[in-house]
Formats: structure tokens, C-alpha cells, sequence
């Protein structure tokens, strides 16, 4: 394939719009700061137990002064901090061991990551990409991803189910096959007494 094609940049383009591999704001520290400090707020509500706010009404302008240009702004700025505090709530990665089998296990506990050989069943952390990577010889893509403790996502997706959601690209070599699969599952201090509690697979 060759790496300077209109097809594979539009395609890259594309798909980089679609879902990433990091908070939308800043990095999990800062987004951790800016959450805590949120939380602190008498006003401030858990995002995974509330409705997605739907966006002002659409217009033309683009001044980018006016009142619509105004609400339409921190509406986005809402947006992206909303995801990032969901992203940080319900996605990010936590290794941990199971509990031995000759001990009690209460029912909200899961069992663990863990291997017996150390490593994460889960395979975290993540391999980080600064940019988007091409095989040239199969096509092959490692996308942009600045967060090694979370799967790929699709901010809106996330704001508007209020969850865990993992976005995928399903790449098929060099047959170029594209689709999506999302899963939803609880959030790490859930079980499944968890009203949010719902597993899905969805193929697009």
C-alpha cells in the first residue's frame, strides 16, 4: 500500500475521528486532578447516574461571539469533561489478583487479572503510539493511543451510555475490512446488582 495514498490518509483520518485511545482534555493525572476537584463541588453529580444532556439547537453562525456560538462552545467544553470523568470512572484498567480458592468470596468480588505467571489476562498496559502507524506491506494499522491503561473509545458513545465502552477497529490485513465492535459492562466498583449492569457485543 502506498503510504502517501489520498485512500489510506482519508482512511486514517477517518478512523483516528472516530475513536481514541486517550482522555479528551489532558492526561489521566490532570484529568484525575480536575475530577477531584469537581467532586468537591456541592453541585457536582457521579456522571454514570445521569442523563446525557442533549446539545443547544443547531445554527448556521460561526461567529463564535454571539449567544448560539457561545452555548454551542461550553456545551463541547461540558462534553469533553464529562467523557474524560466517565472515561476515568468506568475505563481505566486495574490489575489486581484473585482471591484464593479456600477463601470466601462475597458476590460483588470478580476475579482478578492476574495470571499465574504475573501478567494481565487483559494484556495492560496498552502499547502507546504518538501517531497513527501504517504496515506497508499488509496495511495493518496501530492507531494513535496516549493512554496505556485503556481500551479505544468513541467520546460520544460514552457520553451518551454512561459506561464502560470499548470501541474496536476490526482490521482484516489486507482485505482492509472495517467494522466496530463495543462492549458495555459494569464500571469497576460494580457488580451485577448494578442497574447499569448490561453486557453487549455489538458488529457494525
Amino acid at each position: 500500500m502506498d503510504p502517501n495514498s489520498d485512500f489510506q490518509k482519508k482512511m486514517v483520518e477517518y478512523l483516528e475521528s472516530v475513536h481514541e485511545g486517550e482522555f479528551m482534555t489532558g492526561t489521566m493525572d490532570e484529568v484525575k486532578e480536575q475530577v477531584h476537584e469537581n467532586i468537591k463541588a456541592e453541585e457536582c453529580q457521579d456522571p454514570t447516574q445521569t442523563l446525557p444532556n442533549p446539545p443547544p439547537e443547531f445554527t448556521d453562525c460561526d461567529c463564535e461571539k454571539c449567544e448560539s456560538c457561545e452555548n454551542i462552545a461550553n456545551w463541547w467544553e461540558i462534553f469533553k469533561n464529562t467523557v474524560d470523568d466517565l472515561v476515568l470512572r468506568s475505563n481505566v484498567h486495574q490489575c489486581r489478583t484473585s482471591i484464593p480458592a479456600d477463601e470466601k468470596k462475597s458476590k460483588k468480588e470478580r476475579r482478578g487479572c492476574i495470571n499465574k505467571h504475573g501478567n494481565c489476562k487483559a494484556q495492560f498496559p496498552r502499547q502507546i503510539f504518538e501517531e497513527t502507524q501504517v504496515d506497508p506491506k499488509t496495511g495493518a494499522l496501530n492507531f494513535k493511543k496516549g493512554e496505556k491503561w485503556i481500551n479505544t473509545l468513541t467520546p460520544i458513545v460514552t457520553y451518551l451510555l454512561r459506561c464502560n465502552t470499548d470501541i474496536t477497529s476490526l482490521l482484516g490485513g489486507v482485505g482492509h475490512c472495517f467494522a466496530w465492535q463495543g462492549t458495555r459492562r459494569p464500571c469497576v466498583n460494580c457488580s451485577s446488582s448494578c442497574p447499569n449492569f448490561i453486557l453487549t457485543e455489538l458488529t457494525l
